[in-house]
Formats: structure tokens, C-alpha cells, sequence
């Protein structure tokens, strides 16, 4: 006969469950996640989850900048959404499936950036991301100086693909042959903040104002080997993201 010991135990301990959420929300990537992933990446209750977000934000290892949606403290803003209108690029729901499609689409790593246009200076906020199980980029980012993990939430707008997109469409920006080669393509290419990771990106408007940006993070190889399908799966997301910002848009103007 077999005794069990009394200290076994037949699931997580309380501090291997604290563990556990912090770990699924860096690996949900940088920006904010909406409480059900979270959830449905731990595999505990609505309640235990609930419970460690809402005390990990009392200690200030998670930033909570609106109902359900919750992100990692490292190398946040003092508030994320301080400065940006509500529903910046797009209502939440419809954001996460349009990045889960292109995530499909291109098995690459997909992130969506507001611009903040403040003070004088542009930079690009990345608002949500979908790294699905790309392990290879995970360890990489895991890898990177804190410094570095900063920079793929906020940058400035020349710093990558992603603002260089937005500030091609700004009425302030003194045309060149880059911002107008931008405009003519549709996208931008540039080296990504995480070490030999590429960007690929497309603007995001709101009538004829730019918003933000969507992009695609891949290997170079990868990149470069599947760019023709990439780009017309990235600006047609963009696209429809576009047309829904305007449509939600005008709907608010007519509820006022």
C-alpha cells in the first residue's frame, strides 16, 4: 500500500499560481491583454485570476488602465492610455480578431501601435500583441536589456517600421524621398528594437488621420522569403481596421 505524504499536493500552491499569471501575461507580449486570455492561458478561475491581477496592481507589477484589460509594469508609461482618446485604432474585441487572423495568416509575431502625438514630440505605443507560440521570439525578448523591451512599447516615431508608417502621413512631416516612397507603397520595412527580428508595418486611419500602425515581426529570412503574401495580408488588415475605426467613429458622432 502506497501512503501519500501529507505534504504532497494535488495542484498549484498559491505562490505557483501568483507565478504562473505573471508569467502568461509576459508572455501575452508588451501592451495591455484582456483578462479572458489571461485566463485562458493559466487555466484557473475568473476569481484566482482576478484576485492576483488586482494585487499585483496594488504592487505595482501590473498596470490596469481600464476595465479587464491588465499588462506587465516593467517599462510602462506612467499610464499607457493617459493621452489617448478612447478606442484610439479600434474597439477591442474586433482589434484581437483582427490580429489573431493576420497572426494566422502569417504564423508571425503581430502588434498593433497608437501614435502619441504630444508635447511636440511623436512617439508609437504599442497597444496590444499577439506573439502566439513563437517561442524563438519569446527567448529573444526575454534575452534583450530592459532597455530594448522598452523600446518595442514606446519609441519614437523614427525608431522603426511602425512610426516611421505613421509619421509618412503626418501634415507637420517635411515630405522626402522615404516618407513618399511610405506613401506609395503602403508600408515600411525596417530591423525591429529586438535583435535580428524584422518589422514590417502599415498604416492605421481614421478618416484621413493617421492613428496608428499595424505590424508584422518575423525572422529576415522569413521576411523576406514570404514578403509578397505578408503585404497584401498586412494592408488589407489595416485596411478593414481603417474602415471600422471611421464606421465606430462616425456612430459616436451620431450618438452625441
Amino acid at each position: 500500500m502506497t501512503i501519500q505524504s501529507p505534504f504532497d499536493t494535488t495542484g498549484p500552491t498559491s505562490h505557483e499560481r501568483v507565478f504562473r499569471v505573471y508569467q502568461a501575461v509576459e508572455e501575452l507580449g508588451p501592451g495591455v491583454h484582456p483578462m479572458w486570455r489571461i485566463i485562458e492561458n493559466t487555466k484557473y478561475t475568473k476569481s484566482t485570476v482576478h484576485r492576483i491581477l488586482s494585487a499585483g496592481v496594488r504592487a505595482e507589477a501590473f498596470i490596469h488602465p481600464r476595465q479587464g484589460q491588465y499588462g506587465l509594469a516593467r517599462g510602462r508609461l506612467t499610464n499607457p492610455a493617459e493621452g489617448l482618446p478612447d478606442s484610439a485604432v479600434m474597439e477591442d474585441g474586433v482589434l484581437y480578431r483582427e490580429l489573431s487572423l493576420l497572426q494566422r495568416q502569417t504564423a508571425q509575431v503581430v502588434m498593433v501601435f497608437s501614435a502619441v502625438l504630444v508635447g511636440g514630440t511623436g512617439s508609437r505605443l504599442c497597444l496590444h500583441s499577439n506573439m502566439a507560440k513563437r517561442a524563438d521570439f519569446q527567448a529573444a525578448l526575454a534575452r534583450c536589456a530592459p532597455q530594448v523591451r522598452d523600446r518595442l512599447t514606446m519609441a519614437p516615431l523614427h525608431a522603426d517600421a511602425a512610426g516611421l508608417v505613421i509619421q509618412a502621413y503626418l501634415d507637420d512631416v517635411p515630405a522626402s524621398g522615404y516618407t513618399r516612397e511610405i506613401r506609395a507603397e503602403g508600408h515600411a520595412l525596417t530591423h525591429a528594437p529586438v535583435p535580428g527580428w524584422e518589422m514590417l508595418a502599415a498604416p492605421l486611419f481614421r478618416g484621413r488621420t493617421v492613428t496608428g500602425a499595424i505590424a508584422v515581426l518575423g525572422l529576415p529570412t522569413q521576411i523576406q522569403r514570404h514578403r509578397h503574401s505578408y503585404v497584401p495580408a498586412l494592408m488589407q488588415t489595416a485596411a478593414r481596421m481603417s474602415r471600422r475605426s471611421e464606421g465606430a467613429a462616425a456612430m459616436t458622432l451620431a450618438a452625441a
